[in-house]
């Protein structure tokens, strides 16, 4: 992303709704999906750091956090004194040993621009996660749903849950489960473009992207919260949503993968 919207992201991710309950919903369907307690955990894509204590009720032994983008790193470094933090560009390989974490999370980064291959950075993932291992993965859904908000953050593509499974299971996980998230999000925003390309009266889209960013007032924010909180816990009891603005799945390596050069846990510097 663009160094502006790292700020952004670390402004509101927080307090802001959707994150929030992006949270929720991941720790709910991780326990439900067996995470075990005490293990490595590796952040693929891990920003300005908001997401890195999420599983704090899990006791990992290690957090690591991985972007290639030095001004997200430096807010990570400010929210996740915990964790260890590494530059790296995903898509050339992730400077770990096999088998080196118990569970990878990818949140909203095989999407980007920095991406050319969601394949390779899904072959990296299954490499680093031991046999057994867990991926949980969010992403923006549907092209449909592109808009100015997509640009600022240097969107390549959004994504349908079929087709991203398959891409699961080309890399060699087993696909638990997938869904979408945020469902009454996915017609407010057709809803918004259509005016948008009605031009009744709406600004350029440098300054629609830019209102796009802005926080809301704490009335709003709890009240979407309240709504979005209801649908994570459903999503957390392996509910799918038919729709939503961002897709979500859980997938597992198998045991029967496992690799004569396995680690056992360690990370390498």
């Amino acid at each position: 992303m663009k160094p502006e919207a790292y700020r952004m992201l670390s402004r509101r991710e927080g307090s802001y709704w959707w994150h929030r309950a992006r949270r929720l919903m991941a720790v709910a369907l991780l326990r439900r999906h067996g995470l075990a307690p005490g293990g490595a955990w590796l952040d693929i894509g891990c920003g300005p750091g908001g997401n890195l204590s999420m599983l704090g009720g899990f006791r990992p032994r290690i957090v690591v956090g991985v972007d290639l983008s030095a001004v997200a790193l430096d807010l990570a470094r400010a929210k996740a004194s915990h964790a260890r933090l590494v530059r790296a560009d995903i898509s050339r390989g992730l400077p770990f040993v096999d088998g080196a974490f118990d569970i990878a999370t990818i949140f909203n980064v095989v999407y980007h621009a920095w991406i050319k291959s969601e394949a390779a950075v899904l072959a990296e993932a299954f490499r680093v996660v031991r046999p057994g291992g867990v991926m949980f993965v969010t992403e923006p859904a549907f092209a449909s749903l592109f808009r100015e908000m997509d640009v600022a953050v240097m969107t390549r593509r959004r994504y349908r849950r079929r087709a991203f499974a398959e891409m699961c299971r080309a890399a060699g996980f087993e696909v638990l489960f997938t869904s979408y998230f945020t469902s009454f999000g996915y017609p407010l925003l057709l809803a918004i473009k259509a005016l948008h390309r009605l031009r009744l009266g709406w600004r350029r889209a440098e300054a629609r992207a830019t209102a796009d960013m802005k926080p809301l007032g704490p009335f709003l924010n709890a009240c979407l919260y309240a709504l979005e909180a209801l649908e994570a816990r459903l999503i957390g009891r392996n509910v799918e949503m038919p729709f939503g603005t961002t897709l979500v799945c859980v997938a597992r390596r198998p045991q029967a993968v496992a690799s004569a050069g396995s680690s056992s846990g360690a990370v390498a510097e």
